[in-house]
């Protein structure tokens, strides 16, 4: 009478089990930065209502004063448009934003979030939000996204 054997061979077994450490080789770094990108969701959000808000203050104020006008300085003529210091507070009020700030380079607005530092995302990671005004002075066409954080690709 033959006996059949039934089972894996040793080398069978060896086989996946370096199949499988490949595949987990390629994929934790993967998904390192996925969860990476998921976080910073949170930093890109928290300069929406900045971002509305510098927006409506340009077609409110429009012309080569605007950005001035809109950027916590000068009283503008239309008070409830300008960005306020509780404003940036509040934008800041996420647990994975240290803080917000609104800026002017070269008469344009620019919106400047600071991570904290947790989860991979070091405070470097900036993401900076550089709006263009419209060519006729009375709004922003684009807004161009830069900063450490869009350079390690969480943008």
């Amino acid at each position: 009478m033959v006996k059949v054997q039934k089972g894996f061979t040793l080398i069978e077994l060896m086989i996946v089990i370096a199949i499988i450490g490949i595949l987990a080789a390629v994929a934790v770094p993967q998904y390192s930065q996925y969860t990476r990108r998921a976080e910073f969701s949170e930093i890109k959000l928290a300069v929406t209502p900045i971002k509305s808000q510098v927006e409506t203050c340009w077609e409110l104020n429009g012309g080569p004063g605007a950005n001035n006008e809109c950027n916590l300085a000068a009283t503008p003529p239309d008070v409830r448009s300008q960005v306020t210091p509780a404003m940036l507070t509040r934008a800041a009020n996420g647990s994975k934003v240290n803080t917000v700030a609104l800026g002017n380079v070269a008469g344009a607005p620019e919106i400047t979030v600071t991570p904290v530092a947790q989860g991979g995302i070091v405070a470097g990671d900036t993401y900076v939000l550089t709006g263009t005004p419209n060519g006729a002075g009375d709004g922003i066409t684009q807004w161009d996204e830069s900063g450490g954080g869009c350079n390690n690709g969480y943008c």
